[in-house]
């Protein structure tokens, strides 16, 4: 690991202080422009850019100097222009950024997390062992700011950014109701006069909707009946503008703990502090939305203790609270911040692991399994350790709408496969089909080579047998030697059509066993009934949806 130098860390903290004092006067000269106030920021920017450039922190040292820059060239504007004081909100914006991302990666380094890569671009720090860790999850809390004032906004934004704190700012009520309904913020910042819509009347579309957020009011107003009128609605806290940062700070910081506190509360068991069943309803919701939105798949794990009654019924229900909560601590650490577990009931809890297809899901908690099985535990007025194990069922969200229950009657199913296997073990859909004494065998029967080469190459790496005829005459020729446990069907064949085909093939079969996809560049028209009859499980429409005839596979078999 490099060696961080002893001050470097001290000299990041001493620019922070520094950082907080030049906003203090930013504040104020956005209010009231004054040259002593503005020579001041130039200085800051002076000083911090020598200190960066000493101790190599070349993107802040950069900034320091354009900012500085800025100042110099644009005295006169910055003094008489609102638009040039929202440029040099910016600019403080820029400069607390890089100073964030340094801090994080310094501390992490000089806590030895030696796999950390610091991206200014994209303002994200990316550990290595997990990509996907956002800034905002090292974030204090979630902020949305709602005012007219561009310039207010800018301020806002720098103050509690560089405080640590994840900041959505927005001039416009529609757009302000979409990120509540959507984003999970913990504290609203709210004006109370705007053209259009007031902010008391913002507030109360926000109860109509059932939206709950802690939030601030802001307002130039000295009317006592604003004040009394903003709290009889439910409004937490009232600002009278112009604020000092540090008491907007304050009031953030208050709220967001009062808030993180009652979410914890309501979305924690007592017991385990794993998250609760209603929690884990809305994660999924979310993830479905992504999903639908940019197709990112997620997964799903049902996971139950094994034999867990005993472990009561031997030791007490002291010792199996011991149990749980050490099982609860296990996954934690050993997840990314992204992933969660919630305690279903009882033994039985569930996992969400957001852009994790089945297979990594697989080895992320089997990974787990193995190390917590290796646990020893130590029951109470026994001579002898135990060790506990526990079984888990997979199942990805990658295509269609299911519903959440149909997602948990999935996983439920392979959570069951695993039991019947002998407990201790995971299973998947694909390590379902890869395992055990024969494979799934799947008959394709098209007469475009194209189609049937897509499809083939689509279903081989779900681990089935497949095998590719081209007209009705070849299905039926080898449909008793393959023995299919699934027949994909063109309707419309260059001798057979579909229907007469699966006509011939239920004759074959005692009873209806095998699952029928029927495909056609045109609706079933007048053979519906016919087909109907006959029994086919799915229909699918040219051009076809690899994803969609995946599922439908996964689904039938």
């Amino acid at each position: 690991m490099n060696t961080i130098e002893p001050n470097k860390l001290a000299i990041l903290s001493e620019i922070e202080n520094q950082l907080n004092q030049a906003l203090q006067h930013f504040v104020v000269f956005s209010i009231e422009p004054n040259t002593i106030k503005l020579r001041l920021m130039a200085a800051f920017f002076a000083e911090v850019k020598a200190l960066a450039i000493k101790n190599n922190f070349r993107e802040l040292g950069y900034l320091c100097l354009k900012s500085e820059e800025f100042i110099k060239q644009n005295e006169r504007e910055l003094s008489n222009d609102s638009t040039y004081v929202i440029k040099l909100a910016k600019r403080f914006g820029e400069v607390a950024q890089s100073l964030e991302n340094l801090l994080a990666v310094t501390t992490y380094q000089e806590s030895g997390a030696e796999n950390l890569v610091c991206n200014i671009q994209t303002r994200e720090v990316i550990n290595l062992a997990a990509q996907d860790d956002q800034i905002s999850s090292l974030s204090l809390g979630r902020v949305l700011v709602f005012d007219d004032d561009m310039l207010v906004l800018n301020i806002i934004e720098s103050v509690l950014r560089n405080r640590g704190y994840d900041v959505l700012i927005t001039n416009d009520a529609d757009q302000a109701l979409e990120i509540l309904r959507s984003y999970d913020a913990d504290i609203l910042i709210l004006d109370l006069v705007m053209p259009g819509k007031s902010g008391i009347e913002f507030y109360r579309e926000l109860k109509q909707e059932k939206i709950v957020i802690p939030t601030i009011v802001l307002t130039a107003s000295a009317n006592k009946e604003d004040h009394v009128l903003a709290l009889k609605e439910g409004i937490d806290n009232f600002l009278r503008k112009p604020f000092e940062a540090d008491v907007l700070v304050a009031n953030v910081e208050k709220l967001v703990k009062k808030e993180h506190k009652h979410k914890n509360a309501l979305l924690k068991d007592a017991l385990t502090s794993a998250y609760t069943r209603s929690f884990f309803a809305d994660r999924f919701a979310q993830e479905k939305a992504k999903f639908l939105r940019d197709g990112r798949v997620f997964s799903v794990v049902f996971i139950d203790i094994d034999h867990f009654k005993e472990i009561n019924d031997s030791y007490g229900h002291l010792f199996g609270d011991v149990v749980l909560k050490s099982f609860v601590a296990e996954f934690k650490t050993s997840f990314r911040p992204l992933d969660q577990i919630s305690r279903f009931g009882g033994d039985e809890f569930l996992l969400l692991l957001p852009e994790t297809d089945a297979l990594e899901a697989f080895k992320v908690v089997e990974r787990i399994r193995q190390k917590f099985q290796r646990k020893a535990f130590n029951p109470p007025d026994s001579t002898h350790q135990i060790y506990i194990t526990f079984s888990a069922g997979i199942t990805e969200f990658n295509g269609g709408d299911k519903t959440l229950e149909a997602v948990l009657e999935e996983a439920d199913r392979q959570l069951y496969r695993a039991k019947e296997r002998g407990r201790a073990c995971t299973s998947f859909l694909q390590d379902a089909m890869d395992t055990g004494t024969e494979k799934n065998r799947i008959l394709i029967c098209d007469d475009s080579s194209t189609v049937s080469r897509l499809i083939k190459s689509r279903l081989s790496r779900l681990g089935l047998e497949t095998q590719v005829v081209t007209t009705g005459k070849e299905a039926l020729t080898i449909f008793s030697d393959f023995k299919p446990h699934l027949l994909i069907l063109d309707i419309i064949l260059p001798d057979l059509n579909g229907a007469l085909v699966l006509q011939e093939i239920r004759s074959m079969e005692q009873e209806k066993q095998v699952k029928v996809i029927l495909i056609s560049v045109k609706n079933l028209g007048e053979n519906a009934p016919l087909l109907r009859e006959l029994g086919y499980d799915d229909f699918i429409k040219k051009p076809i949806s690899l994803e969609r005839l995946e599922q439908s596979v996964k689904r039938l078999l």
